[in-house]
Order: structure tokens, then sequence, then C-alpha cells
């Protein structure tokens, strides 16, 4: 048996650790990797919700500008809400309650605004406001609107207050709280 000098086997052995550390290519039964941080859960979309919600802003899908007063929020003429239907609803329908104001700069400037509430391009309902004051809006949704694990309500004002030269937004009421109802 002849021995390997030592040079030659320091070769061989620095040649062995590339070969481990380059890795095999061959099938091996590999434990799958676990990330041990658990996942963050996906946000829960509420039925109801007041615009001072912390989380109601991922829910404002558009037309709805930034928290006032700590309770309140402008919208544009156009917005849109996410909302998750009530238990049941899908069967016996809900209730829309969309809290607002309408303050008194909209009417006189515009005289009088008619709020339109729809989903997925259906109407549900027009109120015309022609007074300042607090108001409950208020529509019933059909059971097949209902059917998913959100739904996105649309509102359209018939006219809004233009971007002028004190406010850059385009101004049309005052949200304060909007929901679905069971029946």
């Amino acid at each position: 048996m002849t021995s390997i000098p030592q040079t030659r086997r320091s070769a061989l052995f620095a040649a062995a650790a590339l070969i481990a550390i380059a890795g095999c290519r061959g099938k091996h039964n590999r434990a799958p990797i676990e990330n041990e941080e658990p996942e963050a859960a996906a946000p829960k979309i509420a039925s109801v919700m007041k615009m001072n919600d912390p989380a109601a802003s991922q829910q404002l899908l558009k037309g709805f500008y930034g928290l006032e007063g700590g309770a309140w929020r402008w919208t544009a003429q156009r917005f849109s809400a996410l909302l998750h239907p009530p238990v049941n609803s899908s069967q016996r329908g809900a209730t829309l309650t969309f809290a607002i104001s309408v303050p008194d700069v909209i009417i006189q400037k515009l005289s009088s605004v008619t709020l339109t509430a729809s989903v997925a391009g259906k109407k549900l309902k027009a109120e015309t406001y022609s007074k300042p004051g607090s108001y409950t809006f208020s529509a019933e949704v059909p059971a097949e609107f209902l059917s998913k694990d959100a739904v996105t309500i649309d509102f359209d004002l018939d006219k809004s207050m233009p971007a002028g030269a004190s406010d850059q937004r385009e101004l049309g009421i005052i949200a304060t709280g909007i929901g679905l109802e069971a029946k």
C-alpha cells in the first residue's frame, strides 16, 4: 500500500470540500422550511365603520379625503366604499346606512345635492338634500348583491363644489359613518 504525499492529500481534501460546498444535484428527501413568524392575517373587512376608525381607510376605495376633526371626511362627487355583508344577508338582504352631513356652504353654493347609491351598476336609491344638516341615508340592498365576502358601494352626487383657490379639492358632502346592517 502506497502512502499519499502530504501535499497531494491536502489537494484531495480541498477538492472534496469544494464538491461538498457546490452541492449534490441528486434526489433528496427535503424537509420543508417553515417560517417561524406567523403570517399577518389579512385585514378584516368590516360591515359597519366610523370614518375615524384607523382601519376604515383601507375600505374607502375612492373619493374620500383625509380624516378631519378626528371624526369625519369630505367626499368628492363620486366615491366608493368596500363593506362586508352581514350574516345571512345573502338570503335576506341588508340595509345600507350612511351617516352624512350636508354643510351650509354646499347648500349656499349649489342649492341642493342628490346622493345616489348603487351596487354593481344597479341603482339602490337617490335622495335630495336642500337644507344643511346631519342625515342618515338609508337604502335596501337586495340579497343577490351580497353573496360575496365584500361588496363595493358606489355613491354619486349630482353636483359638487369645484376645487378653488383656498381648497384644491372637489367637495361633496361630509361622511361620518357607513355600514351594511342585517335585516
